[in-house]
């Protein structure tokens, strides 16, 4: 990440990672750097699965930190809980919004496609 090309470079080590973990049962989702996996399996499967994961890392060189077993995850800027089968938006601490006024920050030919689409 933060290279020229780091986000392609990250979706596609993530593409190649996620056809590697398919055999785990699992349903994997993934935003460049982060994922997320959420599973039905009982406490022990997903220990398993755990240290499934980490070899798969290992064996691409790579490290990887996870948490198991929660019923509620903060990921990227939606808040899922499983308990309660809900979801909203999340913010992290003393992170401020900003909104940005649609004709701003974008080239003409984006505005004026958008423009056309909403008539």
């Amino acid at each position: 990440m933060g290279s020229f090309d780091g986000a392609k470079t990250c979706e596609l080590v993530g593409l190649y990672l996620l056809a590697q973990l398919q055999s785990l049962d699992l349903n994997v989702g993934l935003y460049r750097d982060e994922k997320l996996a959420v599973s039905d399996k009982n406490p022990k499967q997903i220990e398993d699965r755990k240290k499934e994961i980490c070899k798969i890392f290992k064996n691409n060189g790579l490290n990887i930190t996870i948490d198991a077993n929660k019923k509620a995850v903060d990921f990227l800027d939606v808040s899922f809980n499983l308990q309660n089968e809900c979801y909203r938006p999340f913010i992290k601490p003393n992170q401020t919004t900003n909104y940005v006024h649609k004709n701003r920050n974008h080239p003409p030919t984006i505005i004026k496609k958008h423009t056309k689409q909403h008539r």
